[in-house]
């Protein structure tokens, strides 16, 4: 078992390498809705392991995949649908950081959470690959950081939650169910409310031009 959760931490991490790498916003959504889809996968197979929280385990998978694998995603899609005319081609426009840069400080940060967590958690928990999380958590990181278009910064945030539910359940040995779906319904509303600002700031955008004060930071 600890060598299935192994290869999807494996797939997570590659997820999230594809995300950073990738300018188009659509692809990365998509691959945060494949990536939600394995955490699901991950929350079954948690369940079997420990009998006594099946329930809520399986409860909670079933909400991943339809919160965060086709909620979420579709609601993204459809908002992209609304404020431009060809979704498929809305990118980032100016990367902070290029291919090559990407995949060097990727590198750079997987090797920094296997260190930090060899060097705090390892030798408490004993569990062999517990550095995996972190090193998801810290390729999220730089997914908010080196990108500017909000979408992408939000799918960044989400797949922090990604790391956090793999380390809960990996390391710690699961959540408590009422906060974990609390979470999930939070990020929900996160990505509604994020879509209707900058829904408003591309008609403001549209209207009166690209100025300072239609510009969202953050």
């Amino acid at each position: 078992m600890n060598q299935t959760f192994e290869v999807l931490g494996f797939l997570l991490i590659v997820f999230t390498l594809l995300m950073q790498w990738e300018i188009h916003v659509q692809r990365i959504i998509f691959l945060f809705a494949a990536s939600s889809f394995v955490i699901a996968i991950f929350l079954v197979l948690l369940g079997l392991r420990h009998p006594q929280e099946e329930y809520m385990l399986f409860v909670l998978a079933g909400l991943t995949i339809v919160v965060r694998g086709i909620t979420i995603p579709v609601v993204m899609n459809k908002a992209l649908h609304r404020l431009y005319e060809k979704p498929w081609r809305v990118r980032e426009d100016k990367p902070l950081l290029g291919v090559g840069g990407s995949i060097l400080l990727s590198l750079v940060l997987i090797a920094i959470g296997y260190f930090i967590y060899q060097n705090s958690l390892y030798s408490v928990l004993k569990v062999r690959s517990g550095s995996v999380p972190f090193a998801l958590f810290l390729q999220a990181s730089l997914l908010i950081i080196s990108h500017k278009h909000a979408y992408i910064q939000m799918i960044g945030f989400l797949v922090m939650e990604n790391a956090v539910v793999m380390l809960s359940g990996w390391v710690f040995g699961g959540l408590p169910f009422i906060v974990e779906a609390g979470v999930i319904l939070d990020l929900l509303g996160l990505v509604v409310v994020s879509s209707l600002i900058i829904r408003v700031r591309e008609s403001a955008i549209l209207q009166e031009g690209d100025t300072a004060e239609s510009e969202l930071r953050g």
